[in-house]
């Protein structure tokens, strides 16, 4: 069982040590690249090296798709000479055989690599071949030319070659990227530290027109049909987006930032102790969070640990246990009784709660970690008519007494603490904004 709770009064729990780290500012390793947009500026990237369904793979798997806006500023992200260029297309559509109206700039480094700047804007390159430029240059606006699903700038390094913009890619890392030795991942946004030197050209007004697209174009995808898949250093998951699954948006469980939720996830029993992921990332009571329909995870920085909320003493901290009590959630008894005792002694108590109700009894103990699902009980089972409820501190146990749509006469259901603080609006809407899914 994983060691829960120091003291009543501090309501933490499932505490796993992890080590912090991390430094404030870029550089953050010894890369000559930064990020390929202005400092300040944040993209997701989605679709990274090696992906298994897409595109990056072969001689092209070193690259990195950016979402971008179509017209988004791009930036020099390293010192060179432009080697070649191409501006005079506005077609793009998702076939292989637009490659071709792709518009692009590449910057040669002089140490045998270069960069490679493609889907380009429409007249949305600024520089020509043979101009020398520095990191955090303007070079052109990003768009969505040639063989492309929608705007975004495609990145990569490669080795040097005059023959054509496409050489073979090289691994490469950025000096802004603080994680995973500065390597972007897959469904991870990004903020940039490329300082932008000079003003850039006033944006083009034409964007790219599309062109038809063909299905065939895409690879075989081995999670097709899969409502969750692995992406690097964590998962993405499409069940708790809000519409069963569908619409390809949902949520990533990643160990991004020395905050490792994935790992976490895992060690907790995953998604089956947890429940899925009904948010993204985001910062509630100044720490690093993410709700789960049954748990919701929080990362203590000042001793590295990630420890589960109790969701139900929030709400009831929050004054909701008014509203909680019209959905026959009663309100948690005094816990008075508690000062001065042991920890050992105060599980005890709370759990003796259970002992009006057997089959509540049975229910709570039948996971494996009944502390870490459920947390301790708050109340004795409470009549509520129709159904005896137990409150704990991170979920609600109700037993029906007579069949309903949702459950049998004799039947135990679980409100989950991480539904009932999203329904009640305890955490910020844009965080519970599911994500379009990455290309893996």
């Amino acid at each position: 069982m994983i060691a829960l709770f120091a003291t009543l009064a501090t309501l933490l729990a499932a505490v796993l040590p992890f080590s912090a780290g991390g430094v404030a500012s870029p550089p953050y390793n010894t890369s000559p690249f930064y990020l390929p947009f202005p400092a300040g500026a944040s993209y997701r990237v989605i679709q990274g090296n090696n992906s298994v369904t897409g595109d990056h793979f072969g001689a092209e798997g070193y690259a990195w798709d950016f979402s971008m806006p179509e017209g988004s500023l791009v930036l020099a992200p390293r010192d060179g000479v432009v080697l070649m260029t191409k501006s005079d297309s506005n077609s793009g559509g998702y076939n292989y055989y637009n490659g071709y109206f792709a518009n692009y700039v590449v910057i040669d480094h002089g140490d045998g690599t270069q960069s490679l700047f493609l889907h380009l804007m429409y007249h949305g390159v600024l520089v020509q071949p043979g101009q020398h430029v520095v990191r955090g240059q303007p070079i052109a606006y990003s768009g969505d030319t040639g063989f492309s699903g929608g705007p975004h700038l495609h990145f990569a390094v490669e080795r040097y070659g005059t023959a054509d913009r496409v050489t073979e890619s090289v691994p490469a890392s950025f000096a802004d990227v603080s994680s995973w030795d500065g390597v972007p991942l897959t469904g991870r946004t990004y903020t940039s530290g490329n300082v932008q030197v000079g003003v850039a050209e006033p944006r083009p007004l034409v964007a790219a027109e599309r062109l038809p697209r063909n299905p065939s174009s895409s690879r075989a995808n081995p999670f097709a049909g899969r409502l969750d898949f692995p992406v690097p250093h964590g998962h993405f998951y499409l069940e708790g987006n809000g519409q069963g699954g569908a619409g390809r948006q949902g949520f990533l469980v990643a160990d991004d930032d020395n905050v490792p939720f994935d790992t976490v996830l895992d060690q907790l029993g995953g998604p089956a102790v947890a429940g899925y992921p009904i948010s993204q990332r985001f910062v509630y009571a100044g720490r690093i969070t993410q709700v789960f329909q049954k748990l919701v995870l929080q990362y203590h920085d000042e001793d590295g640990s990630v420890q589960v909320l109790n969701t139900l003493d929030v709400l009831h901290d929050a004054g909701d246990d008014a509203i909680l009590a019209r959905q026959l959630i009663p309100p948690p008894a005094s816990t008075a009784a508690d000062t001065g005792l042991a920890w050992a002694d105060v599980v005890a108590r709370h759990q003796a709660l259970l002992a009006g109700s057997s089959a509540l009894q049975q229910a709570y103990f039948a996971v494996a970690d009944p502390l870490t699902v459920y947390g301790l009980p708050m109340t004795a089972p409470v009549d509520e008519g129709d159904v005896l409820v137990v409150r704990t501190q991170r979920a609600v146990l109700q037993l029906w007494k007579h069949d309903e749509p949702w459950a049998r006469a004799g039947e135990v259901t679980v409100a989950n603490g991480g539904d009932l603080a999203k329904a009640l609006g305890l955490f910020p809407a844009a965080a519970l904004k599911p994500e379009p899914q990455p290309i893996p």
